[in-house]
């Protein structure tokens, strides 16, 4: 119960500071770096600032199993990379 009241304050305090700032630097940084394909041409705040607050709020509760998932992804990136890497250049493009 204590780290699910922990979790919900964290989860309120960071969607409270991302919605304020998205009209400064956030809102500005995700218009800049993300792909046009991911742009809705919208309000992109209501998608993203309560994904930054889960996923901040979380690491604020559990920070060791956010760093293993953090990790564990950067590892199958790097995989998978290698392996298409690798099938490529067994392929003949010719």
């Amino acid at each position: 119960m204590t780290v699910t009241l922990i979790w919900l304050i964290a989860f309120a305090v960071i969607l409270l500071l991302t919605v304020k700032s998205w009209t400064g630097a956030l809102g500005t940084f995700f218009e800049r770096k993300m792909p046009s394909l991911l742009v809705s041409g919208g309000d992109d705040r209501w998608v993203w600032c309560p994904a930054i607050a889960v996923l901040g709020a979380t690491t604020v509760v559990r920070p060791v199993d956010m760093v293993f998932t953090v990790l564990l992804l950067a590892v199958l990136v790097w995989l998978g990379k290698s392996l298409l890497c690798w099938a490529m250049d067994r392929v003949k493009l010719h």
